[in-house]
């Protein structure tokens, strides 16, 4: 197919769709903003260069050949392939792929966008949500900027030279409750069963907690285990839905915590600190990159 469009220019293609599709060639050539005459010798060249008729001139008015007709499908899809190549040139000349862990891509990711965008408007991105084991991978991969989270348990430790790395911040694991759960439980004392919303065993989040406040909760409570979610959002919705306790990162959950949806429950039950990091490919495509990771730094 690029072979053909290498071959034979481009406004031949648009000349042949434009007749395929009026199937006239006085529609065609007005169509082209051309004259009759003029677009009558344009599709005779093309013609010649294909080596079939696709008019049959012995009509009047002229017709389009069966031939002709049975090209239509595959020109239209040469024309968009063309065209659909050159914006993806042009895309990807200034396109920045982000991998990101999954409540860092809702709670963080728009925020770096609109903070890229303010300095560099015609930039565009992908983002590719991953769970925070996958993203070294991913990263080297196909990635250029990555955001995860670490913490002392569990850092990030990237050997390779061509990674730049620095930290956004801190967020944390709270646990909280909806606030219509909140009064039906009562006051949190040893002893009392607590319903919980929690992360399937391995994950980096479930290893956070396993690390740090499990090992209290398990000792001074009865545990129910209400359902598993390797999602925060889906977390956070059986929250607000008040199913039971979960530990939610803070920058997701803010907007419910300062409107009293949500109630926090870290004083009894303990929290989780997680370092918040933005780390570059050097050896990423284009030097947008280093530069959106320049700006976010310097922020």
């Amino acid at each position: 197919m690029l072979g053909v469009i290498l071959l034979m220019e481009l406004k031949w293609l648009e000349d042949l769709q434009a007749l395929l599709e009026e199937k006239s060639i006085t529609r065609a050539a007005e169509r082209r903003n051309v004259t009759q005459p003029a677009y009558s010798r344009r599709v005779k060249q093309l013609e010649e260069w294909l080596g079939v008729e696709l008019v049959n001139r012995s009509t009047k008015p002229v017709n389009i050949r069966p031939i002709g007709l049975a090209m239509e499908g595959d020109v239209r899809d040469l024309v968009n392939r063309f065209y659909a190549l050159r914006n993806k040139a042009h895309e990807n000349q200034k396109k920045i792929t982000f991998i990101a862990q999954h409540t860092l891509s809702m709670s963080r990711i728009p925020q770096i966008i609109r903070q890229i965008n303010s300095f560099s408007p015609k930039t565009s991105f992908r983002v590719v949500p991953a769970n925070n084991h996958d993203c070294q991978s991913l990263f080297f991969k196909e990635g250029d900027l990555l955001l995860c989270y670490q913490n002392s348990s569990q850092p990030i430790n990237f050997n390779q030279s061509s990674t730049l790395q620095i930290k956004l911040g801190d967020d944390y694991l709270l646990p909280v409750v909806s606030k219509e759960l909140a009064i039906k439980m009562g006051p949190i004392v040893e002893g009392m069963t607590l319903p919980i919303l929690m992360y399937p065993k391995g994950g980096f989040l479930a290893e956070s907690l396993e690390n740090v406040c499990l090992p209290s909760i398990f000792r001074d409570y009865r545990v129910e285990l209400v359902c598993e979610s390797a999602f925060s959002a889906s977390l956070k919705e059986m929250v607000l839905g008040s199913m039971g306790i979960a530990w939610l990162a803070k920058g997701l959950i803010e907007k419910e915590l300062e409107s009293g949806e949500l109630i926090s429950l870290e004083n009894p039950l303990g929290s989780v600190v997680l370092d918040v990091l933005l780390l570059c490919n050097q050896n990423a495509r284009n030097d947008h990159v280093t530069d959106a990771f320049n700006i976010i730094g310097a922020l």
